[in-house]
């Protein structure tokens, strides 16, 4: 019995090894791909913290909590190099206090209060079409000095704070992990 192979036919399977070269891939790359979802019905936010699947590296990511009113969620590095927080200001105890430049003098005292640091820069951002501020300066934290940076939007009778610090380093967003986090915040109600 004779096989015959026509050009349609050699395509279609060369089509589905692709398909079936391209899907594992994506597979392996999400298995390997650890990440912690965190989302808040009640906070009407989420966000995408860095994870890892175990803790043998001292570069790896460990899901944190807080008991410090206003802050929501966070992560570290296991060696205590890298953090990201989010946190919030509740508005509605503050008739007429707006996210702004002036009102930024205020809510950065959380970050670059006395003895905590300083901040080097501010400027207008946008995330998802909402428009903020970023701060970015310096800090110290349980002794260490760390780069901070610091992202701030009003929505839902909230001000939204978004931190990623690095240790020694004055360019925290430079690093994948915390950039990648603080761009994934989302509103739900968006």
């Amino acid at each position: 019995m004779a096989v015959v192979f026509t050009l349609q036919a050699i395509e279609a399977v060369l089509t589905m090894h692709l398909f079936n070269v391209t899907f594992l891939a994506l597979l392996l790359f999400a298995v390997s791909a650890s990440a912690a979802y965190w989302e808040s019905e009640d906070f009407d936010c989420s966000i995408q913290l860095p994870d890892s699947n175990s803790s043998n590296s001292e570069t790896n990511w460990s899901t944190i909590g807080s008991t410090e009113e206003g802050t929501l969620v966070g992560a570290a590095r296991i060696n205590r190099s890298a953090f990201i927080f989010l946190g919030y200001v509740d508005l509605s105890k503050r008739k007429n206090f707006h996210l702004n430049e002036k009102s930024i003098e205020e809510l950065e005292k959380r970050y670059f209060g006395e003895g905590q640091g300083f901040r080097r820069g501010l400027e207008r951002i946008s995330l998802h079409g909402m428009q903020g501020y970023r701060l970015t300066g310096d800090s110290v934290y349980h002794g260490a000095h760390y780069g901070l940076v610091v992202e701030m939007f009003e929505a839902n009778n909230r001000i939204y704070q978004i931190a990623g610090m690095k240790e020694d380093d004055l360019h925290p967003l430079k690093d994948p992990d915390i950039r990648g986090s603080m761009s994934s915040f989302k509103l739900l109600s968006r």
